[in-house]
């Protein structure tokens, strides 16, 4: 008999993860903060969002456990807890640029 390449526990947890990051703007923002701790002002600047938008993502983010923050003084500094999170986006960058699939566009 044939067994599954994982747990269905994993496959359960990996739909959640891809559930929450199938968002442009959370992949936006997890690319964003990537290899910096940033405030809210800042990433809305970058992006160009509102930051009332950009800190309900972060919310989210951050419950799902995606990204934390740490208070100095009396500004929020966000980042990304894992950087491996923007991998598949990478890779789907490249694999789009290749023409791979380009039959999506």
């Amino acid at each position: 008999m044939l067994k599954s390449r994982f747990s269905k526990k994993v496959y359960s947890r990996n739909a959640r993860i891809y559930k929450m990051l199938a968002n442009a703007k959370r992949l936006e923002i997890l690319n964003t903060i990537l290899d910096k701790k940033i405030t809210v002002t800042e990433i809305t600047k970058i992006l160009g969002t509102r930051k009332a938008n950009t800190s309900q993502h972060l919310m989210a983010l951050r419950k799902f456990g995606l990204v934390k923050r740490k208070r100095v003084g009396k500004f929020i500094y966000y980042s990304i807890i894992d950087p491996g999170l923007v991998e598949p986006c990478r890779i789907l960058k490249e694999l789009y640029e290749e023409k791979r699939l380009g039959a999506i566009n």
